[in-house]
């Protein structure tokens, strides 16, 4: 396999994780919203918070489908997933209470397992950057014709 295509397999599983992530929260918003507002860390944000993280979501995917902006879109995943890892650790190391506020299959994870999903969805962030990276430097090189 080769790495356009690899950076390829890694736009589209955040894209479909993020679309996924934010048609999940918004049909279910008075549940997500709910859950919000139970977690220690963010309950004075929950409802803004609410809000933000779908658009969010949705707003990385779009800039991963569109070359101009696709690079922020990696970074932002990255950012992003990251957030959400330092969340769960935070939430996992200091909380008497652990709220779930995913929804869909990421709900049906444990906190192990979710927080080993975000780990890796954040290292294939790292990977796609690198990869995006290589890819415009390779395209950017003069060609050098052999004398």
């Amino acid at each position: 396999m080769n790495k356009v295509n690899f950076l390829d397999i890694i736009i589209f599983l955040f894209v479909v994780l993020f679309i996924y992530a934010a048609v999940n929260k918004l049909m279910t918003f008075n549940e997500f919203q709910a859950q919000l507002g139970k977690s220690p860390l963010i309950m004075g944000y929950a409802k803004l918070i609410s809000y933000i993280v779908p658009a969010v979501e949705l707003i990385i995917s779009t800039m991963l489908l569109m070359p101009k902006t696709l690079l922020y879109g990696l970074y932002a995943s990255f950012f992003l997933m990251v957030t959400f890892t330092g969340y769960i650790v935070v939430i996992l190391t200091l909380s008497p209470y652990v709220p779930c506020s995913c929804g869909g299959i990421l709900n049906s994870m444990g906190w192990t397992e979710h927080l080993i999903f975000d780990i890796g969805f954040v290292l294939l962030a790292l990977v796609g950057i690198v990869l995006y990276n290589r890819r415009q430097e390779k395209f950017s090189r003069p060609e050098v014709i052999p004398a």
